[in-house]
């Protein structure tokens, strides 16, 4: 792929013209009608392979690691001109493709000193590949049955699934150690690369251009994404509670399939009112677009400097969002933290509710109680219409913050709130496997969700390592579980 930098690809969507799979070359092996033809054909017209001098393409032949090497250094124009590698076993054919991707962080050995060239590539091995090569990070919520989260490349698979480049051998299995065919990697290179060639990706099970509700668990995971890979840290707890106080049943269409909207105008799951500079129709017809919106509003609202700010202001921290939630409804009397007749808290601020909402629904109790402001700081008119007047700009929090539990990937360490895991993620017909409050886990990919899919909770669930009685075990623990 002719200069073509990472962050091009990052960005996700080369979408090229239907020019970029014309037939430029024929194989005697490659019919046009085969699945695999116009990405075969694609990576041909960006020089990124070719075939033999007999005019075969080589599709049913193993790939080795060599290959895969030359061919990712090709598709991101790295040096592959012979020289001296890190490796002792890579002849001058791959030399400068593997010493190039190795120096950017996509290449690695299979021991320090050898990178095993010759040796056929794996689909799991594949899927390492792959995802450093792209630095993939979302995760599909699926697990493949054959995949075991003890697997290397156990979240680089939910990745390359994620970002549409397989889908496995089926619904159910990947087969992670098989041997990969030369046209099905070239399949999956030329996925990564081109949108157009992409397979339709539904990193939640659900698909966005229906008009229907999703599942519960099937919007917690789609709530919890888009904050997760929002442009701006955003405490996925902090969506769910808005939305459990927006829109308690998590609904976005009525039964003839429109949004919700409410007698304000507040249109759908997270009842957006404020519409200027928003496309109207895309907030009623997509939950995607509706949540990244809220996002989008949350976000504007932590980084004003007229609002208060809490503590250290670490977007990580769940008090941190405090008045920036405030604002999503309104900076107006009715959501003053304090009722001014009397000094006390006033229960009834919108705020003060969501935050209830995140302690009863997300199991994630906050100290935003111990945010050292009183009714002096607020300044307004009681019944007033008017936008409170905040007379101090910087809050000290008196407690320990409450660090997001909905943000951890993989390779993360964790430490056990209480001693219960499970051998599956969901509370219904599962085994509890007790390991001692207070454990190290290391985190081995990023959320999933219930298998209870109509679980009306907001926590998420992590596969992690831990060891028990001085054994590996590999076990789910909810994110309220943990510190």
């Amino acid at each position: 792929m002719k200069k073509l930098l990472f962050s091009t690809v990052l960005a996700g969507s080369l979408l090229l013209s239907s020019s970029a799979f014309a037939n430029t070359s024929e194989f005697t092996d490659v019919p046009t009608s085969h699945q695999f033809s116009k990405h075969i054909q694609y990576l041909v017209n960006e020089g990124v392979i070719s075939g033999y001098k007999d005019g075969r393409f080589g599709l049913l032949e193993n790939l080795t690691r060599g290959q895969a090497a030359l061919m990712i250094a090709r598709a991101f124009d790295l040096d592959t001109s012979a020289r001296e590698t890190v490796f002792t076993d890579v002849n001058s054919n791959y030399a400068g493709a593997v010493q190039s991707g190795f120096e950017v962080g996509i290449i690695q050995g299979t021991s320090p000193t050898t990178f095993a060239p010759e040796k056929n590539i794996t689909r799991a091995e594949m899927a390492l590949m792959l995802a450093r090569a792209f630095k993939l990070e979302e995760e599909s919520s699926k697990e493949f049955s054959d995949v075991p989260m003890s697997k290397k490349g156990y979240s680089e698979i939910r990745k390359i699934h994620a970002f549409g480049i397989t889908g496995g051998i089926d619904a159910n299995r990947f087969e992670p150690d098989w041997n990969l065919k030369r046209g099905e990697f070239s399949a999956f290179l030329a996925r990564a690369l081109n949108a157009e060639l992409r397979l339709k990706s539904a990193t939640c099970e659900y698909d966005d251009s229906r008009v229907t509700n999703p599942s519960r668990q099937a919007l917690n995971c789609l709530v919890t994404n888009a904050a997760r890979s929002a442009d701006g840290i955003i405490p996925p707890e902090i969506v769910k509670g808005i939305i459990n106080e927006e829109m308690g049943n998590w609904q976005h269409f009525d039964n003839n399939g429109k949004a919700i909207v409410s007698d304000d105008g507040g249109i759908g799951l997270t009842q957006i009112t404020n519409t200027v500079g928003y496309d109207v129709e895309k907030l009623k017809t997509s939950i995607q677009y509706n949540v990244e919106t809220a996002i989008d509003m949350l976000l504007y609202h932590f980084n004003r400097s007229d609002l208060p700010k809490v503590g250290n202001h670490d977007p990580n921290n769940l008090e941190s969002w405090y008045f920036a939630v405030m604002a999503y409804n309104g900076t107006k009397p009715v959501n003053s933290p304090f009722v001014k007749a009397t000094g006390a808290v006033n229960p009834n601020a919108y705020q003060e509710r969501v935050y209830d909402e995140i302690n009863t629904s997300s199991y994630v109790p906050t100290s935003i109680r111990s945010i050292g402001m009183t009714s002096d700081d607020f300044t307004y008119a009681s019944g007033s219409a008017e936008n409170i007047v905040f007379e101090e700009k910087q809050f000290i929090l008196n407690a320990e913050a409450t660090h997001s539990r909905d943000r951890y990937k993989a390779e993360d360490q964790a430490i056990l709130l209480n001693s219960r895991l499970r051998d599956k993620p969901t509370t219904v017909n599962s085994t509890v496997i007790n390991a001692a409050a207070g454990s190290t886990v290391r985190i081995l990919g990023a959320p999933l969700y219930d298998q209870n899919v109509h679980a009306k909770h907001n926590f998420v669930w992590y596969p992690v390592e831990v060891v028990i009685d001085g054994k590996k075990q590999y076990l789910y623990v909810s994110s309220q579980n943990l510190k």
